[in-house]
């Protein structure tokens, strides 16, 4: 499998169009040992889907968690950029790139805030310090091309609150959020979970005012999860 990427040369969006990479470069700095490729049905962000069990009512559809994970001993984040995985070479192309830039960056911006409200940000890993990773997928790891963007910034960003674009809420409808969380210093693997923005009874995302309510509830709901594992005591 090859993952299409993106140059480096300016400010703007990171998309596949330009020289195709490696799963195993991407994943330069993932766990040193991989385990067996993920099911079908998964985009491959994360490194090991067979940890993962249905979450319960008020946690992400699926989720794994460390049992033996020292939460309190973590005050401290390093928070990666957000990725966007998507099947298929050129498969942002129907979505206007102004569009897909702004999911990127708006759930990155909601996360970092929650994030920074509750926890020390960093850019390097140290003691105490948790790593986080996040990507919005809808992605199939059995095909055999991935497009892969990363937001930059100075991209142009759709603005405004106004109505979605058709091919947009089709993407939003089937995406997912995937993510895992680690010790920055050892890689261990702490948390990691996938959920789906569609839930029963949950109401219809048609503009992007909708998308920035939606955005910043789940990045809400998700920090408050985690500022309240590292709080608890023995």
């Amino acid at each position: 499998m090859t993952i299409s990427g993106a140059d480096d040369k300016g400010p703007r969006l990171m998309m596949g169009r330009s020289h195709v990479l490696t799963l195993a470069l991407l994943f330069v700095a993932a766990c040193a040992s991989r385990r067996p490729g993920p099911p079908a049905d998964f985009s491959g962000f994360l490194d090991d889907y067979s940890l993962l069990r249905r979450g319960g009512p008020d946690d992400v559809a699926l989720v794994y968690r460390d049992p033996d994970a020292d939460w309190p001993s973590y005050d401290k984040v390093l928070f990666e950029p957000v990725t966007l995985w998507r099947s298929g070479r050129h498969s942002f192309d129907p979505v206007p790139e102004g569009d897909l830039l702004r999911l990127v960056t708006d759930l990155e911006a909601a996360v970092r805030r929650h994030l920074g409200a509750r926890f020390a940000l960093v850019d390097e890993p140290e003691a105490s310090v948790m790593r986080i990773r996040l990507a919005i997928t809808e992605a199939r790891a059995s095909d055999p091309i991935l497009d892969v963007l990363r937001a930059r910034s100075g991209g142009d960003v759709t603005p405004g609150d106004g109505a979605l674009d058709p091919e947009t809420r089709r993407f939003i409808e089937h995406a997912q959020i995937e993510g895992d969380i680690r010790d920055a210093r050892t890689n261990r693997l702490l948390a990691a979970g996938v959920d789906r923005r569609r839930r029963e009874g949950a109401p219809p995302i048609d503009t992007w005012a909708d998308v920035d309510r939606a955005l910043d509830l789940w990045a809400k709901r998700m920090c408050t999860r985690l500022e309240a594992r590292t709080r608890e005591t023995h």
